[in-house]
């Protein structure tokens, strides 16, 4: 495999240890274009400081909200998702949201043409 590394190699500084999925309820119709361009603009720039976090995506589907990060290592996302962030997303939403967790085994990066495998159980 092109790209691929093993458990014994250390882990690339780009290569996600960790990726959360974060979702909540939404109420109401969907933000108008210039209301979500507002929203974006207004918050994703405070994610460029956050410890370890390698990646933020935005989603969101009907009637539903959240994001998926890219962590590179546990503990750095662990840091991120604490009970202030549970308040300040109850806060600002009215709902708790869901986290999921989940290691990362393999990324498959057609942009870079790469394959890099993560940290694999012996």
């Amino acid at each position: 495999m092109s790209g691929a590394r093993g458990s014994s190699s250390p882990r690339a500084a780009d290569l996600p240890a960790v990726v959360t999925v974060v979702s909540f309820a939404v109420a109401g119709p969907p933000p108008s274009t210039a209301a979500l361009r507002e929203l974006l603009e207004r918050t994703a720039p405070r994610y460029r400081a956050v410890p370890g976090l390698l990646r933020k995506l935005y989603v969101g589907a009907d009637g539903i909200g959240g994001g998926v990060y890219e962590w590179r290592s546990r503990a750095d996302a662990e840091a991120w998702f604490d009970a202030r962030w549970h308040a300040q997303m109850r806060a600002a939403y009215g709902v708790e949201p869901q986290v999921e967790w989940f290691d990362v085994a393999c990324v498959v990066d057609n942009v870079r043409g790469a394959i890099e495998l993560g940290d694999l159980p012996p």
